[in-house]
């Protein structure tokens, strides 16, 4: 549906210029939920200002149903914008806020009303269609935003980090708000977020970005069980890092023996190998694994798991998570011994450095 390709922006020119995307090639497919995930400043909401119409490339194209849309204004493109901040307007009632959208693309006045009414049913706010926004929740306020965006039947919704000035709970529920209104709607969504569990929880697929590349595109348990490198694993979840070596077919890790290489390992000499804190099993495993002995330094105590910060004997840092439902987590104390085995299915190799932009 939308073909990104070779798409670059710079800000300023000669030395001085800023690159804030570098050569940039996605493919969205139609009635995807696709995510841009990065730190700020890695170039996500500058991709998706350029999308909008609301900057012009510096290089590339931005091809939508096989039309190059880069040169059309952003009030003439088939796409709309939820913002962070929702720009509703306060003097208006929530129908007044959906109409406007209607009417400032010159819909039939015959038609606004009936669409006004249908699209506030699909965001459930028909009753407080007579409210002012000033007078509503930040929640409500996000539902009359969407409801505006989406009247005038826009072929892509973008969507610039909506839920981050809501409060946790409220961000939960309007994750499965979101997912439940595009798989309804069937619509293009792409979401803008540097939190990685709002992408993991709504998105069909993610691309990781930073310093204006694009690091990995995949599907989220893809990107979580494979990431392309070590920026992408630190940002996706948590994930421990430990130094290791690749030789006559063995990964060696500081304080135990040989052990088979992971799956899919093409690495070879000094690696870099990653487990996820709640992949690695206290005591003894029936699976192959490596042995590490350390000691607890820390315990946090989070709901369901306990966190544990562990000293190995080689000097490295671990952390894992003991269920609390097996009472491991509440038997811990700081200071104990503990030995802990890493599987070796669950170990990842990975290389070193941040992709170059492709």
């Amino acid at each position: 549906m939308l073909d990104i390709r070779s798409l670059s922006k710079k800000f300023g020119s000669g030395a001085s210029a800023f690159h804030a995307l570098r050569s940039i090639d996605i493919t969205i497919k139609e009635g995807e939920f696709f995510t841009l995930l990065g730190p700020s400043g890695c170039g996500k909401t500058t991709l998706l200002r350029l999308i909008a119409g609301f900057e012009q490339p510096s290089g590339g194209q931005l091809v939508l149903d096989g039309k190059d849309i880069a040169a059309i204004p952003p009030n003439h493109r088939p796409v709309n914008t939820v913002f962070q901040s929702y720009a509703l307007f306060p003097h208006m009632t929530v129908a007044q806020n959906v109409a406007f959208g209607l009417e400032a693309r010159g819909t039939k006045p015959a038609e606004v009303a009936p669409r006004v009414d249908e699209i506030l049913e699909i965001v459930q706010m028909a009753h407080l269609r007579d409210r002012k926004s000033s007078q509503m929740s930040g929640g409500q306020q996000q539902r009359v935003a969407l409801a505006r965006a989406l009247a005038p039947r826009p072929r892509i919704l973008l969507l610039d980090e909506p839920l981050s000035a809501l409060d946790l709970k409220l961000r939960k529920q309007m994750q499965f708000e979101l997912k439940r209104l595009q798989r309804e709607l069937g619509l293009t969504f792409i979401f803008v977020t540097h939190d990685q569990d709002e992408a993991l929880t709504m998105s069909d697929r993610i691309a990781v970005m930073e310093g204006g590349t694009l690091q990995q595109v995949a599907d989220p348990r893809s990107l979580y069980d494979h990431p392309a490198n070590r920026f992408v694993a630190g940002f996706i979840g948590e994930a421990n890092f430990l130094p290791g070596t690749i030789a006559d077919g063995k990964l060696i890790l500081a304080g135990s023996p040989p052990a088979p290489m992971p799956r899919d390992t093409k690495s070879s000499g000094q690696v870099t190998v990653m487990i996820r804190p709640e992949q690695v099993v206290v005591g003894p495993t029936a699976q192959e694994a490596i042995t590490l002995d350390g000691r607890v330094e820390a315990l946090v105590f989070s709901g369901t798991d306990t966190h544990v910060s562990l000293r190995l004997q080689n000097g490295n840092t671990l952390s894992l998570r003991s269920p609390n439902t097996s009472h491991a987590g509440t038997s811990l104390a700081e200071g104990q011994r503990l030995q802990v085995s890493l599987p070796i299915d669950a170990l990842r190799v990975l290389p070193e450095e941040i992709a170059d932009a492709a």
